[in-house]
Protein backbone atom coordinates (compact mmCIF):
# COMPACT_ATOMS: atom_id res chain seq x y z
CA UNK A 1 0.00 0.00 0.00
CA UNK A 2 1.37 3.38 -1.01
CA UNK A 3 0.73 6.78 0.54
CA UNK A 4 -0.90 9.17 -1.94
CA UNK A 5 -1.02 12.90 -1.20
CA UNK A 6 -2.55 15.79 -3.10
CA UNK A 7 -4.23 19.11 -2.40
CA UNK A 8 -7.07 21.43 -3.35
CA UNK A 9 -6.70 25.20 -3.23
CA UNK A 10 -9.79 27.13 -2.12
CA UNK A 11 -9.53 30.05 -4.52
CA UNK A 12 -12.74 29.38 -6.43
CA UNK A 13 -16.19 28.35 -5.36
CA UNK A 14 -17.34 25.02 -6.76
CA UNK A 15 -16.84 22.12 -9.17
CA UNK A 16 -18.17 21.84 -12.69
CA UNK A 17 -18.19 18.75 -14.90
CA UNK A 18 -14.78 19.47 -16.44
CA UNK A 19 -13.20 19.88 -12.97
CA UNK A 20 -14.60 16.53 -11.92
CA UNK A 21 -13.37 14.48 -14.87
CA UNK A 22 -10.08 16.37 -15.21
CA UNK A 23 -9.07 16.48 -11.55
CA UNK A 24 -11.24 14.60 -9.10
CA UNK A 25 -12.12 11.27 -10.74
CA UNK A 26 -8.46 10.47 -11.62
CA UNK A 27 -7.60 10.99 -7.96
CA UNK A 28 -10.34 8.62 -6.82
CA UNK A 29 -9.05 5.99 -9.24
CA UNK A 30 -5.47 6.40 -8.04
CA UNK A 31 -6.50 6.26 -4.38
CA UNK A 32 -8.08 2.82 -4.67
CA UNK A 33 -6.13 0.30 -2.62
CA UNK A 34 -3.82 2.99 -1.24
CA UNK A 35 -3.70 5.35 1.74
CA UNK A 36 -4.68 8.74 0.35
CA UNK A 37 -4.60 12.25 1.79
CA UNK A 38 -6.16 15.43 0.40
CA UNK A 39 -5.36 18.65 2.18
CA UNK A 40 -7.24 21.90 1.83
CA UNK A 41 -4.43 24.29 0.92
CA UNK A 42 -5.81 27.33 2.69
CA UNK A 43 -2.34 28.78 3.46
CA UNK A 44 -1.53 28.59 -0.25
CA UNK A 45 -4.74 30.43 -1.10
CA UNK A 46 -3.46 33.47 0.81
CA UNK A 47 -1.22 34.33 -2.13
CA UNK A 48 -4.32 35.65 -3.88
CA UNK A 49 -7.37 35.53 -1.60
CA UNK A 50 -7.25 38.50 0.78
CA UNK A 51 -10.85 38.59 1.91
CA UNK A 52 -11.97 36.71 5.02
CA UNK A 53 -15.56 36.16 3.91
CA UNK A 54 -14.51 34.87 0.48
CA UNK A 55 -11.98 32.44 1.93
CA UNK A 56 -14.54 31.12 4.41
CA UNK A 57 -17.09 30.72 1.63
CA UNK A 58 -14.63 28.99 -0.71
CA UNK A 59 -13.46 26.59 2.01
CA UNK A 60 -16.93 25.65 3.15
CA UNK A 61 -18.30 25.06 -0.34
CA UNK A 62 -15.25 23.06 -1.39
CA UNK A 63 -15.40 20.87 1.70
CA UNK A 64 -19.10 20.14 1.17
CA UNK A 65 -18.47 19.18 -2.44
CA UNK A 66 -15.45 16.96 -1.76
CA UNK A 67 -17.10 15.21 1.17
CA UNK A 68 -20.12 14.62 -1.07
CA UNK A 69 -18.05 13.15 -3.90
CA UNK A 70 -15.77 10.88 -1.85
CA UNK A 71 -17.34 7.39 -1.64
CA UNK A 72 -18.36 6.13 1.80
CA UNK A 73 -15.95 3.17 1.59
CA UNK A 74 -12.99 5.32 0.55
CA UNK A 75 -9.86 5.49 2.71
CA UNK A 76 -9.17 9.11 1.71
CA UNK A 77 -8.33 11.45 4.60
CA UNK A 78 -9.18 15.15 4.14
CA UNK A 79 -7.54 17.73 6.39
CA UNK A 80 -6.89 21.46 6.63
CA UNK A 81 -3.36 22.68 5.97
CA UNK A 82 -3.74 25.60 8.41
CA UNK A 83 -4.66 23.23 11.26
CA UNK A 84 -1.32 21.40 11.03
CA UNK A 85 0.58 23.36 13.66
CA UNK A 86 4.13 22.32 12.72
CA UNK A 87 3.88 22.65 8.94
CA UNK A 88 5.29 26.19 8.99
CA UNK A 89 8.09 25.09 11.33
CA UNK A 90 9.01 22.43 8.80
CA UNK A 91 8.83 25.05 6.05
CA UNK A 92 11.30 27.32 7.87
CA UNK A 93 13.80 24.49 8.33
CA UNK A 94 13.50 23.56 4.65
CA UNK A 95 14.01 27.23 3.72
CA UNK A 96 17.47 27.01 5.25
CA UNK A 97 18.54 24.38 2.69
CA UNK A 98 16.74 25.84 -0.33
CA UNK A 99 18.85 27.91 -2.76
CA UNK A 100 17.55 31.30 -3.84
CA UNK A 101 18.35 30.35 -7.42
CA UNK A 102 15.91 27.43 -7.21
CA UNK A 103 13.06 29.71 -6.22
CA UNK A 104 13.77 32.01 -9.16
CA UNK A 105 12.98 29.11 -11.47
CA UNK A 106 9.54 28.50 -9.98
CA UNK A 107 6.62 28.84 -12.38
CA UNK A 108 4.47 30.39 -9.65
CA UNK A 109 7.04 33.16 -9.20
CA UNK A 110 7.76 33.77 -12.89
CA UNK A 111 4.09 33.77 -13.90
CA UNK A 112 3.16 36.15 -11.08
CA UNK A 113 6.11 38.42 -11.86
CA UNK A 114 4.92 38.71 -15.46
CA UNK A 115 1.49 39.85 -14.27
CA UNK A 116 2.63 41.93 -11.29
CA UNK A 117 6.12 43.21 -10.57
CA UNK A 118 5.33 43.70 -6.86
CA UNK A 119 4.48 40.11 -5.89
CA UNK A 120 4.08 39.04 -2.28
CA UNK A 121 6.63 36.85 -0.49
CA UNK A 122 4.05 34.10 0.01
CA UNK A 123 4.06 33.64 -3.76
CA UNK A 124 7.87 33.57 -3.83
CA UNK A 125 8.07 31.02 -0.97
CA UNK A 126 5.12 28.97 -2.23
CA UNK A 127 7.26 26.01 -3.47
CA UNK A 128 8.97 25.59 -0.08
CA UNK A 129 5.67 25.34 1.78
CA UNK A 130 4.47 22.93 -0.91
CA UNK A 131 7.59 20.82 -0.41
CA UNK A 132 6.93 20.74 3.35
CA UNK A 133 3.33 19.71 2.66
CA UNK A 134 4.55 16.76 0.61
CA UNK A 135 7.69 15.42 2.29
CA UNK A 136 6.52 15.89 5.88
CA UNK A 137 4.08 13.03 5.29
CA UNK A 138 6.56 10.63 3.64
CA UNK A 139 4.31 10.57 0.57
CA UNK A 140 5.16 7.88 -1.97
CA UNK A 141 3.17 9.30 -4.89
CA UNK A 142 1.88 12.80 -5.61
CA UNK A 143 -0.74 12.92 -8.39
CA UNK A 144 0.08 15.80 -10.73
CA UNK A 145 -0.54 16.84 -14.30
CA UNK A 146 2.37 17.63 -16.59
CA UNK A 147 2.08 21.37 -16.01
CA UNK A 148 2.22 20.80 -12.22
CA UNK A 149 5.22 18.48 -12.28
CA UNK A 150 7.58 21.22 -11.09
CA UNK A 151 5.94 21.19 -7.64
CA UNK A 152 7.05 17.60 -7.21
CA UNK A 153 10.50 18.19 -8.70
CA UNK A 154 11.10 21.05 -6.25
CA UNK A 155 9.95 18.91 -3.32
CA UNK A 156 12.45 16.23 -4.36
CA UNK A 157 15.24 18.82 -4.81
CA UNK A 158 14.61 20.35 -1.38
CA UNK A 159 14.43 16.93 0.28
CA UNK A 160 17.71 15.93 -1.39
CA UNK A 161 19.34 19.19 -0.27
CA UNK A 162 18.38 18.48 3.33
CA UNK A 163 19.52 14.86 3.20
CA UNK A 164 22.84 15.87 1.62
CA UNK A 165 23.51 18.72 4.08
CA UNK A 166 22.81 16.58 7.13
CA UNK A 167 24.18 13.31 5.69
CA UNK A 168 20.96 11.43 6.21
CA UNK A 169 18.14 9.76 4.30
CA UNK A 170 15.54 11.41 6.53
CA UNK A 171 13.21 12.61 3.78
CA UNK A 172 11.68 10.17 1.33
CA UNK A 173 11.83 11.32 -2.29
CA UNK A 174 8.25 11.12 -3.61
CA UNK A 175 7.39 10.08 -7.15
CA UNK A 176 5.09 11.94 -9.47
CA UNK A 177 1.90 10.16 -10.40
CA UNK A 178 1.39 11.75 -13.79
CA UNK A 179 -2.33 11.83 -14.45
CA UNK A 180 -3.60 11.43 -17.97
CA UNK A 181 -5.52 14.45 -19.14
CA UNK A 182 -8.98 13.65 -20.37
CA UNK A 183 -10.02 14.99 -23.73
CA UNK A 184 -11.19 18.59 -23.73
CA UNK A 185 -14.77 18.75 -22.51
CA UNK A 186 -16.99 21.27 -24.30
CA UNK A 187 -19.05 23.80 -22.45
CA UNK A 188 -22.49 25.07 -23.37
CA UNK A 189 -20.95 26.89 -26.33
CA UNK A 190 -18.31 25.57 -28.72
CA UNK A 191 -15.37 26.34 -26.43
CA UNK A 192 -13.88 24.12 -23.74
CA UNK A 193 -15.76 24.15 -20.46
CA UNK A 194 -14.41 26.88 -18.18
CA UNK A 195 -15.74 29.13 -15.47
CA UNK A 196 -13.96 32.06 -17.14
CA UNK A 197 -16.08 31.50 -20.27
CA UNK A 198 -19.27 31.16 -18.21
CA UNK A 199 -20.09 28.03 -20.23
CA UNK A 200 -19.76 25.55 -17.38
CA UNK A 201 -22.27 23.12 -15.86
CA UNK A 202 -22.10 22.92 -12.07
CA UNK A 203 -22.42 19.43 -10.61
CA UNK A 204 -24.48 20.48 -7.59
CA UNK A 205 -26.91 22.97 -9.10
CA UNK A 206 -30.55 22.29 -8.27
CA UNK A 207 -32.35 20.25 -10.93
CA UNK A 208 -34.22 23.22 -12.42
CA UNK A 209 -31.02 25.26 -12.86
CA UNK A 210 -29.15 22.24 -14.17
CA UNK A 211 -31.84 21.58 -16.78
CA UNK A 212 -31.83 25.22 -17.88
CA UNK A 213 -28.06 25.11 -18.34
CA UNK A 214 -28.16 21.87 -20.33
CA UNK A 215 -30.98 23.08 -22.56
CA UNK A 216 -28.85 26.15 -23.39
CA UNK A 217 -26.07 24.04 -24.97
CA UNK A 218 -25.46 25.34 -28.49
CA UNK A 219 -26.14 22.86 -31.31
CA UNK A 220 -26.41 22.79 -35.10
CA UNK A 221 -29.52 23.74 -37.09
CA UNK A 222 -30.79 20.45 -38.57
CA UNK A 223 -34.52 19.83 -38.43
CA UNK A 224 -35.99 17.19 -36.14
CA UNK A 225 -36.39 14.73 -39.02
CA UNK A 226 -32.83 15.05 -40.36
CA UNK A 227 -30.04 12.64 -39.29
CA UNK A 228 -27.36 14.28 -37.16
CA UNK A 229 -23.64 13.73 -36.70
CA UNK A 230 -22.99 12.75 -33.05
CA UNK A 231 -19.25 13.27 -33.48
CA UNK A 232 -19.66 17.03 -34.00
CA UNK A 233 -22.28 17.54 -31.28
CA UNK A 234 -21.44 19.12 -27.92
CA UNK A 235 -24.35 17.32 -26.27
CA UNK A 236 -23.16 13.89 -27.42
CA UNK A 237 -19.60 14.68 -26.27
CA UNK A 238 -21.01 15.17 -22.77
CA UNK A 239 -23.30 12.14 -23.02
CA UNK A 240 -20.25 9.91 -23.62
CA UNK A 241 -18.84 10.93 -20.23
CA UNK A 242 -21.83 9.58 -18.34
CA UNK A 243 -23.34 6.79 -20.44
CA UNK A 244 -22.04 3.23 -20.55
CA UNK A 245 -21.02 1.72 -23.90
CA UNK A 246 -24.44 0.24 -24.62
CA UNK A 247 -26.32 3.46 -23.83
CA UNK A 248 -23.83 5.49 -25.88
CA UNK A 249 -24.34 3.16 -28.83
CA UNK A 250 -28.14 3.44 -28.56
CA UNK A 251 -28.09 7.24 -28.51
CA UNK A 252 -25.65 7.35 -31.40
CA UNK A 253 -28.06 5.27 -33.48
CA UNK A 254 -30.84 7.76 -32.69
CA UNK A 255 -28.67 10.63 -33.97
CA UNK A 256 -27.97 8.84 -37.24
CA UNK A 257 -31.55 7.62 -37.80
CA UNK A 258 -33.24 11.03 -37.68
CA UNK A 259 -36.51 11.99 -35.99
CA UNK A 260 -34.41 12.63 -32.90
CA UNK A 261 -33.91 16.24 -31.94
CA UNK A 262 -31.17 17.95 -29.98
CA UNK A 263 -33.77 18.63 -27.31
CA UNK A 264 -34.25 14.88 -26.89
CA UNK A 265 -30.49 14.43 -26.55
CA UNK A 266 -30.30 17.20 -23.95
CA UNK A 267 -33.00 15.58 -21.83
CA UNK A 268 -31.15 12.26 -22.01
CA UNK A 269 -27.99 14.07 -20.91
CA UNK A 270 -29.87 15.58 -17.96
CA UNK A 271 -31.10 12.17 -16.86
CA UNK A 272 -27.61 10.68 -17.17
CA UNK A 273 -26.04 13.46 -15.09
CA UNK A 274 -28.70 13.20 -12.39
CA UNK A 275 -28.23 9.43 -12.21
CA UNK A 276 -24.42 9.59 -12.24
CA UNK A 277 -24.28 12.11 -9.41
CA UNK A 278 -27.40 10.89 -7.59
CA UNK A 279 -25.65 9.83 -4.37
CA UNK A 280 -23.24 12.82 -4.23
CA UNK A 281 -26.12 15.24 -4.80
CA UNK A 282 -28.09 13.65 -1.95
CA UNK A 283 -25.04 13.83 0.30
CA UNK A 284 -24.51 17.46 -0.70
CA UNK A 285 -27.95 18.41 0.59
CA UNK A 286 -27.27 16.56 3.84
CA UNK A 287 -23.89 18.22 4.41
CA UNK A 288 -25.16 21.66 3.37
CA UNK A 289 -27.86 21.41 6.03
CA UNK A 290 -25.53 19.82 8.60
CA UNK A 291 -22.03 21.22 8.10
CA UNK A 292 -21.18 20.13 11.63
CA UNK A 293 -20.95 16.55 10.28
CA UNK A 294 -18.00 17.67 8.15
CA UNK A 295 -16.47 19.69 10.98
CA UNK A 296 -16.52 16.65 13.28
CA UNK A 297 -14.82 14.48 10.69
CA UNK A 298 -12.33 17.23 9.88
CA UNK A 299 -11.41 17.50 13.55
CA UNK A 300 -10.63 13.79 13.59
CA UNK A 301 -8.62 13.90 10.37
CA UNK A 302 -6.79 17.10 11.34
CA UNK A 303 -5.52 15.20 14.39
CA UNK A 304 -4.24 12.41 12.16
CA UNK A 305 -2.42 14.92 9.96
CA UNK A 306 -0.96 16.68 12.99
CA UNK A 307 0.31 13.46 14.52
CA UNK A 308 2.27 12.59 11.37
CA UNK A 309 3.93 16.00 11.09
CA UNK A 310 4.53 16.23 14.87
CA UNK A 311 6.45 12.95 14.69
CA UNK A 312 8.48 14.12 11.70
CA UNK A 313 9.19 17.47 13.35
CA UNK A 314 10.40 15.84 16.57
CA UNK A 315 12.76 13.67 14.54
CA UNK A 316 14.10 16.54 12.43
CA UNK A 317 14.87 18.58 15.55
CA UNK A 318 17.14 15.77 16.70
CA UNK A 319 18.96 15.81 13.39
CA UNK A 320 19.58 19.58 13.36
CA UNK A 321 20.25 19.84 17.15
CA UNK A 322 17.37 22.12 18.08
Amino acid sequence: MKKILTWIKPTWEWLHIWNYFWAFKPLLDLAKGNKAYIFLADYHSLTSVHNKENLQKFKKRMLIEYFSLIPEDSKIVVYEQSKVKNINNMTWILSSVTPYSLMLRAHTFKDSKTKNSDINMATFNYPILMAADIISYDADVVPVWKDQKQHLEFARDIAENFNKNYETDFFKLPDAGILKSVATIPGTDWRKMSKSYNNHIWIFDDEKTLKKKIMSIQTWSETLEEPKNPNTCNVFALIKLFADKQKTKEIKKKYLAGNYGYGHAKLELLDLILEYFKEPREKFKKFEANFDLIEKKLEEWNKIANSEVDKKFAEIKEIIWL
